[in-house]
């Protein structure tokens, strides 16, 4: 687990928590402003999403407490809509892929998790996990933000053993 010990550790979980259990992209993750915290719903509201549809990800309690510890105790105090910042100089939103990949990588690395990749590990292992939890797979699409249920179900490689147990009965009978 992640210490609260310095601003960037409290960012760093907060980025984990949520790239976990929202299944957010990185590139949506960079692109969250404050005001797409709906606190009462317990809801975040993800814009500009590859299939350039607007989609609300639920909050739950343990990322928004991390998510309420960062912006009140660790965020930076500039003037930027944007959630997550970078601390190095000039303190701004993250510009490209590679920093919340590289935080991804570094404090899974410090856990003993060695692999190779980045914050897309977190949106896939989200998705397993719901599948392995017979989730319905339109749920699982719906929070993904898949068009089809057919790049979920490749998405999150279906087991062939769960799809015999949803299928339907051949109309002709036993086959």
């Amino acid at each position: 687990m992640i210490g609260a010990t310095t601003p960037a550790d409290v960012r760093d979980r907060t980025v984990l928590l949520l790239l976990a259990t929202t299944g957010i992209r990185n590139g949506e993750l960079r692109a969250l402003q404050l005001h797409d915290i709906d606190w009462r719903t317990g809801e975040v509201f993800v814009r500009r999403t590859k299939g350039k549809r607007d989609r609300v990800a639920p909050l739950i309690e343990e990322a928004g407490a991390a998510l309420a510890d960062y912006i009140l105790r660790a965020r930076p105090k500039v003037d930027s809509p944007y959630l997550f910042l970078s601390f190095t100089p000039p303190v701004g939103p993250f510009k490209c892929a590679s920093p919340v990949s590289r935080i991804v990588q570094r404090r899974l690395r410090h856990s003993g998790i060695e692999f190779v990749g980045g914050a897309h590990l977190l949106r896939h292992s989200l998705a397993t996990q719901l599948v392995e939890q017979r989730r319905p797979i339109n749920e699982v699409a719906d929070l993904l933000g898949h068009r089809s249920i057919n790049t979920t179900a490749l998405y999150v490689k279906v087991a062939t053993s769960q799809l015999a147990e949803v299928a339907l009965p051949f109309p002709g009978g036993v086959a």
